[in-house]
């Protein structure tokens, strides 16, 4: 019984744990998109429903590439609060460790420990062993020191990376970014990195590469009172890519350069490409208030320079507009969050309503083969029991019949130990009340008669309050030369009741299916106290014991 019903809890534990698949898919769809589409990765990791059916692999699976959509898509991670679980779980594996060092530090800089995550960086550099992937952490680290506007430590850190003989690309980008760290460092050397950095993406063929890095090489040389060089290179760069010449960008820094060359008429002509660029921009949605702060100033600072009065009103106009657009997006920011916690919230509910039907259709399914295996273990064990006692009702009615049976032609010695033994079972039996019954009713048919033999043998009739043993010691004794007397002489103090009960049916010719029946105990309960009466008066095992206790009177 037990051990089918821990199968059965096994089979639905297995059943249950079944559920969980579609959360493994959606996993497995999600690793293969993290990369390359993380918004597509992320919306599909709240799809999942049932996610805390998830054992504790995937709930892990889960967090890591959630965070790792988060960390690509440039969200916080301050709220995945199960992610140092994760990352400590994935960390000593070969193809996750670099990224459990980028998350670890991502996450400490959005709780605010951006020195920690510098730390954690370091212990990342000191521990792998790759130079790519150690190229990878330095650029972190970089960068988190150019956040913390330590641009000399950050350049430092760069130029590290650059020893360890990163791809051509990369050192393009390093060259370029410790030219801009050093540039906000106030340090001349600066410029030679932004030359590096222009030459090694020119001779890699990365045309928009080059153009970016000069764009920031001309507002340093700006920023450092190099006007004309700056323009010169704003003029390289829509050579290089003529797309770029009139974005309001470029145009706007030319207009400040002009303001400061005193060259108004030049200012002018690159403001208005500015303003008109800037519409264009504004118009498919890509607003820059930065940008158009800076356009307007400049133009109200030309304005001024040609004599007409100062004029605020199209920047307060537009900085109205951005002011009620932005109170429009958040209010329909604020609508979208409310619909969407109110879907969420259904969402759970539905997750929790289908979650209680899955408990209570499991529940059901095991009470259900809990009470099929019960009925067949309870099934089985009615045909045993019944087969038991039908096979001890055989046994009373055979001992029955050879009472009533004259014994056969025997030499003289066995047949007076057949006719003695049938004695003893026809006085046994009539202790039983079943002699008696036969004597008052004899047939073949008496049913108050089978019903005895029967309740006997189901032991609903107890023997231990028919059966008188102190009298049925004295037929013993009469008939097998004074045997209990010697057996409780020798072995009284040392075999309990019981055994010399047994002992004196043995000595009557009693099987063990008979000992037992009479009894009323299993065959296997008499052949453990057989064993212990061989034990007890020192019988060999498997050695007759009556035969022995006989043989030590001879002695």
């Amino acid at each position: 019984m037990h051990k089918k019903a821990i199968y059965i809890m096994m089979l639905v534990a297995v059943l249950l744990a079944s559920c969980s698949s579609p959360g493994r898919k959606a996993l497995e769809l999600s690793d293969n998109m993290l990369k390359t589409a993380p918004e597509k990765a992320l919306a599909i990791l709240d799809s999942i429903e049932n996610a805390g059916g998830l054992n504790r692999e995937e709930q892990l699976h889960l967090v890591w590439n959630r965070a790792m959509a988060h960390q690509i898509m440039g969200m916080s991670l301050a709220e995945d609060e199960q992610l140092p679980e994760a990352i400590m779980h994935y960390r000593e594996e070969a193809d996750k460790q670099t990224d459990s060092y980028l998350l670890e530090a991502s996450y400490l800089n959005w709780k605010g420990k951006r020195a920690d995550a510098i730390n954690v960086l370091n212990k990342g550099i000191g521990k792998i062993k790759d130079s790519t992937k150690r190229v990878k952490l330095m650029a972190e680290q970089a960068r988190l020191l150019e956040l913390q506007r330590e641009y000399s430590k950050a350049a430092e850190v760069m130029k590290r990376a650059l020893e360890l003989n990163p791809t051509e690309r990369d050192k393009a980008i390093l060259n370029y970014k410790i030219g801009l760290n050093l540039s906000l460092a106030g340090d001349p050397r600066s410029e030679h990195f932004y030359s590096q950095s222009v030459r090694m993406a020119t001779e890699n063929g990365d045309t928009a590469m080059a153009c970016e890095f000069l764009r920031n090489y001309a507002d340093y040389l700006a920023n450092n009172g190099k006007y004309r060089q700056s323009n010169n290179v704003y003029r390289e760069i829509s050579r290089m890519m003529p797309q770029m010449a009139g974005l309001s960008a470029i145009q706007m820094a030319m207009a400040g350069n002009y303001i400061n060359l005193h060259m108004p008429d030049s200012a002018r002509i690159c403001n208005e490409k500015a303003i008109e660029s800037e519409a264009r921009l504004e118009a498919k949605g890509f607003d820059d208030i930065s940008r158009r702060m800076v356009i307007e100033l400049e133009r109200c600072l030309l304005d001024y320079g040609d004599g007409k009065p100062v004029s605020y009103v199209g920047l307060s106009r537009y900085c109205d507009s951005i002011t009620a657009d932005m109170r429009a997006k958040e209010s329909t920011l604020a609508r979208r969050q409310e619909t969407k916690e109110r879907l969420q919230w259904a969402n759970h509910e539905l997750r929790l309503d289908r979650q209680r039907m899955g408990w209570m259709l499991a529940a059901a399914v095991l009470l259900l083969l809990l009470g099929v295996a019960g009925g067949w273990i309870y099934y089985k064990n009615r045909l045993s029991r019944l087969a038991e006692a039908e096979n001890s009702i055989d046994t009373l009615k055979r001992m029955l019949k050879e009472t009533q049976t004259p014994a056969e032609e025997t030499p003289e010695e066995k047949q007076q130990k057949s006719e003695d033994d049938a004695f003893f079972k026809k006085i046994l039996l009539q202790q039983l009340g079943i002699i008696r019954m036969v004597a008052s009713t004899p047939t073949n048919h008496n049913q108050a008669l089978l019903k005895r033999i029967a309740g006997i043998s189901e032991g609903k009739i107890q023997t231990d309050s028919l059966l008188v043993w102190p009298d049925l010691y004295l037929v013993i004794d009469r008939l097998y030369d004074n045997f209990h007397n010697r057996l409780t002489e020798r072995y009284g103090n040392v075999l309990t009741e019981k055994e010399i009960q047994i002992a004196c049916l043995l000595c009557a010719g009693f099987s063990t299916k008979e000992i037992g029946v009479v009894t009323q105990q299993s065959d296997a309960t008499i052949y453990v106290r057989k064993t212990s009466i061989r034990k007890k008066t020192g019988a060999a095992e498997g050695q007759d014991i009556v035969s022995y206790i006989n043989g030590i009177k001879a002695d």
